[in-house]
């Protein structure tokens, strides 16, 4: 089952602020113009795309009592970064938020920061909209966004995962060790 936009968009006003709420339909149409690309579920990519940041505003401190409280594992990058939990938490609290939502919306939540062991089409879908939307204006956004429709949805996966990895890099930000472990994965060919 998949919430009817109106909810959604106005459930999730009530957690996000102007900035986030508009980051996050923009997420979304990006999402169902990628979708629509490769012949993937365009209305479950557009609402995970909205509903991607469920929790992007929920401070540290409580993002890591919610990850514990719920069992999610918490990484010393986590305890260090708390905000990345806020994908795993979001998505725990939407399927709280929208019981019986399509189990695709809530997976595609929880792997749109470092992804997950087996990334399912609506997942990379989600992923490469958080990073291309309009919004975002890093100089491979728009190479990436060039090769929608041109390119396996993999290999634009992966080369969106890369330009990520790269920014941690360039930028000197601690790697998440599931980030490790997701690209080790895509460059071995494993579970795409």
């Amino acid at each position: 089952m998949l919430p009817d936009w109106d909810t959604a968009l106005a459930a999730l006003g009530r957690r996000l602020g102007p900035k986030g709420v508009a980051h996050s339909v923009r997420v979304a149409e990006t999402a169902a113009q990628i979708a629509s690309a490769y012949g993937v579920d365009s209305e479950a990519a557009r609402i995970a795309g909205l509903l991607h940041d469920w929790c992007k505003d929920v401070a540290g401190e409580e993002l890591l009592q919610a990850a514990e409280t719920r069992g999610l594992p918490v990484t010393d990058v986590d305890a260090a970064v708390p905000y990345l939990l806020h994908s795993a938490v979001g998505a725990e609290e939407v399927r709280e938020a929208f019981p019986g939502i399509d189990e695709s919306v809530v997976q595609a939540i929880a792997a749109h920061t470092y992804g997950s062991e087996c990334m399912s089409p609506v997942d990379m879908v989600v992923y490469v909209a958080d990073t291309i939307e309009p919004g975002r204006s890093h100089t491979s956004a728009r190479e990436l966004r060039e090769a929608i429709g041109k390119v396996p949805l993999t290999e634009l996966f992966t080369r969106t995962y890369a330009e990520s990895l790269r920014h941690l890099i360039d930028t000197r930000r601690r790697i998440h060790p599931n980030t490790t472990a997701m690209w080790n994965r895509l460059v071995g060919g494993e579970c795409l």
